[in-house]
């Protein structure tokens, strides 16, 4: 078989083909590592468009992705590279191709994959995106794109530029460079789906509040929202103090001229000591008018409502069950510690914010019937024990940093009268034994790699990718369902416009799908549980909005009350 070849503005990109099997049921055309823009550090990258003068690209291996700590993979700071997977267009492929002449071949949906890593790791290829297409009931191309990260991306208030949320912008003109040029490789450019997981969750969703949209009405937010953790100013004491040290452990030398290496360990020691805390360094910050988050994601909301634009949006949006697992200390164990994990993370977190948080989570210590007492077992065989605490902050932290962000997205989205489907993701897995932040991509992209062994996700696995690749390639964004035993009904929120459940008399029933409920295989379990199934938000859930909503606007700009538009608050 001969390699694919795309001509694009007098240059010729080689990719490689990859015949159908038994995990990739579709013959694929792939292009790795095709560059869209330099990157001279600390400055705004430069589109690259393809031209004569590029000659060959030899696209058939994956490129060099951006420089992170740890890396397992080449890396390098220029260009930026992003790769495309699509339907083979041989017409000898495999009996699963369309050939030249078929329908599809050409104007096929796009959709661009930004990834996640908390804005620190991560790289395009992260999740088998050739397995999302390849499982896909319809048609659809595919993009993942490289971004600046850590201190390379997110570099708040550094005196060597006054370019701020670098990594942002390189996400902006990735897509730009995707509307231009994709309708060469088979795609639609008037037809554009931006799918983000995690930090490229929260990516997309700035996004999609920038005044200055991107071509996209379309958009698929796994675990995250622009309202998710903490948006910052740049003068934020937090950012101050991380940029502070990492030029310390730089040894105060010039950043933008200090060796990639050194730049990307000093950079890795600042993240390390915020780790624990959650605290994170190299976030996206508000950059003001014109910038990638000109102003507090909450007041964005206010304006995307106002400007009419929402009505014409769809979105695919939802969270794990357990998002907290994975970054609360495990061996807290005094209702101290509690207030104190809360209080680092948000600090200007009142007394009364705390009192009334530890009413909202009940201490296991002094309520015996608290939702939140630890149970035997969780996590496999106690080797070693988890502090009293765990489970109520990871309970806590979950609901501010991830699920209470993603109910506000679809809350308010469906308010405006967008089109809204939410789902939650409970399959349990390893080490927690607990459906944790990050654990749904396998079964999206129906990744037999990961799942061959466990039934029970394959079949949850068949029920996500069918509605995803149907989202994605319907041009409104509206789910093809005819041949799904369980409908997946559109959001409506519960709340009204002030989020009082009694407020609007026009407040939905909050039906979301739940994937994977009773799965415990990836535990190391044999239950198969449930694939899918339709539930309601509950009045507990409600609840817990209510109270991270109303003091949203303390992990937003310099955490002061009264900043944010009223009416997005409980």
């Amino acid at each position: 078989m001969e390699a694919p070849t795309v001509a694009v503005n007098g240059c010729t990109i080689v990719g490689v083909f990859q015949p159908a099997s038994a995990k990739y049921p579709k013959a694929l055309d792939i292009f790795h590592g095709i560059p869209f823009a330099s990157a001279q550090r600390f400055r705004a990258a430069v589109a690259m468009p393809p031209s004569e003068a590029s000659g060959v690209i030899d696209a058939s291996r994956p490129a060099p992705s951006q420089p992170i700590p740890m890396a397992q993979h080449a890396t390098a700071e220029n260009p930026l590279t992003l790769n495309v997977f699509r339907p083979s267009v041989s017409a000898s492929a495999s009996e699963y191709v369309v050939g030249p002449e078929s329908e599809g071949v050409r104007d096929l949906p796009v959709v661009v994959y930004v990834h996640g890593g908390a804005f620190n790791f991560g790289f395009p290829l992260e999740r088998d995106l050739a397995s999302f297409v390849a499982w896909g009931a319809s048609q659809v191309l595919v993009v993942s794109v490289s971004y600046r990260l850590g201190a390379l991306g997110f570099l708040a208030g550094a005196p060597e530029t006054q370019e701020l949320n670098l990594g942002l912008r390189d996400q902006r003109l990735a897509v730009e460079w995707v509307k231009e040029w994709i309708g060469e490789f088979g795609g639609d450019a008037g037809d554009i789906t931006l799918l983000g997981t995690s930090a490229g969750a929260h990516s997309v969703g700035h996004h999609l509040l920038n005044p200055s949209p991107l071509p996209f009405r379309k958009a698929i937010l796994e675990s995250g929202s622009p309202t998710a953790r903490s948006v910052l100013s740049p003068s934020h004491p937090r950012n101050v103090g991380h940029l502070n040290e990492c030029s310390m452990y730089a040894n105060n030398r010039p950043l933008d001229i200090l060796p990639i290496d050194s730049l990307i360990e000093a950079s890795f020691t600042v993240y390390a000591m915020h780790h624990t805390p959650v605290t994170w360094p190299f976030q996206p910050v508000i950059d003001g008018p014109g910038g990638a988050i000109p102003d507090l994601p909450l007041n964005l909301w206010r304006q995307l409502v106002e400007s009419g634009r929402a009505k014409d949006i769809s979105v695919i949006t939802g969270f794990c069950s357990h998002e907290g697992t994975t970054f609360a200390p495990q061996h807290a164990s005094t209702s101290a510690e509690f207030r104190s994990f809360f209080q680092k993370l948000i600090p200007s977190f009142s007394a009364d914010d705390l009192d009334a948080l530890e009413l909202l989570y009940p201490d296991p210590l002094i309520h015996p019937d608290s939702p939140y007492l630890q149970p035997p077992g969780i996590g496999g065989p106690q080797k070693r024990p988890y502090g009293a605490q765990f489970r109520r902050i990871h309970e806590a932290y979950g609901h501010y940093a991830y699920i209470c962000p993603v109910l506000h997205t679809a809350h308010t989205l469906s308010r405006a009268g967008a089109r809204v489907y939410l789902y939650e993701y409970a399959a349990l897995s390893s080490p927690f034994k607990a459906a944790s932040h990050g654990d749904q991509p396998p079964a999206v992209t129906h990744d037999l790699n990961i799942l061959e062994s466990t039934p029970g996700l394959i079949a949850v696995a068949k029920e996500m990718n069918h509605r995803w690749v149907s989202f994605c390639s319907s041009p409104s964004g509206t789910l093809n369902q005819d041949d799904q035993e369980e409908a997946w009904p559109l959001f409506q929120s519960p709340l009204g416009d002030d989020s009082s459940a009694t407020s609007f008399s026009g407040a939905g029933i909050g039906e979301l799908l739940v994937f994977g409920e009773g799965n415990d295989e990836a535990a190391g379990g044999r239950n198969q549980g449930t694939p899918v199934k339709t539930r309601r938000l509950t009045d507990r859930e409600l609840e817990q909005c209510r109270f991270w909503w109303d003091r949203m606007e303390l992990s937003q700009g310099m955490g002061e009350r009264g900043t944010a538009s009223a009416w997005l608050k409980a």
